[in-house]
């Protein structure tokens, strides 16, 4: 069976600065081979010696908008792209750093059933979304969102093997005025249910 594609980049390659860096996290998650390994188009976090990590927000909404925690840090998605598995296995990872690039994804906010939500943490995703701004939060594993172990009382901590990943979300304008990174904008949603795509605007 073919493997779920979670990113797809739609801007040219060449044009989007993709350097390597030292992944300062768990090596197991390089490998492919756990349920909480790395998916293309998580978003990782830069560390102090410019390599990247996985750091998730803390807790995850499931219909409560004001438990849905969001990032005021950038963060870099991690692409996963033809060729480059020897960086991989070398404990570096390509990440794309600046845009403005486009890109469709699948690791978005999400709820137990797949289906993805706007701001509110309950609203499925629709057209009245496009233009909405989105940023780094804790998200559902998009291929297992049925599985993952959410928490949703102040101060739960999401460990790496609980199916919850940096994904991304939209912005409520609370949020942005509380000083949300601002990751981009949706450009387009395409598709039906769990299997909706969201297409990005990042860098802008």
């Amino acid at each position: 069976m073919a493997k779920k594609s979670t990113f797809e980049l739609v801007s040219p390659f060449l044009s989007i600065y993709a350097p390597s860096r030292t992944f300062s996290g768990d090596a197991s998650l390089l490998d492919g081979k756990t349920n909480n390994a790395l998916v293309p188009g998580e978003l990782l976090s830069m560390d102090s010696n410019y390599g990247v990590n996985r750091t998730v927000p803390t807790k995850l909404s499931d219909g409560t908008a004001d438990q849905t925690m969001y990032s005021l840090s950038p963060a870099f998605v991690f692409f996963s792209e033809t060729g480059r598995g020897d960086l991989i296995t070398g404990g570096k990872v390509p990440v794309l750093q600046f845009g403005p690039y486009e890109a469709d994804t699948q690791v978005f906010a999400r709820l137990a059933n797949g289906t993805l939500v706007s701001s509110d943490g309950s609203t499925a995703l629709s057209s009245s979304d496009i233009g909405a701004p989105v940023g780094v939060m804790a998200v559902r594993h998009p291929s297992q969102y049925a599985s993952a172990a959410v928490g949703k009382n102040a101060g739960d901590l999401h460990a790496d093997a609980n199916l919850v990943v940096a994904g991304i979300g939209v912005l409520s304008n609370a949020q942005v005025q509380n000083g949300a990174h601002v990751l981009g904008y949706i450009s387009r949603i395409t598709g039906t249910g769990a299997n909706m795509k969201v297409r990005i605007l990042f860098g802008l």
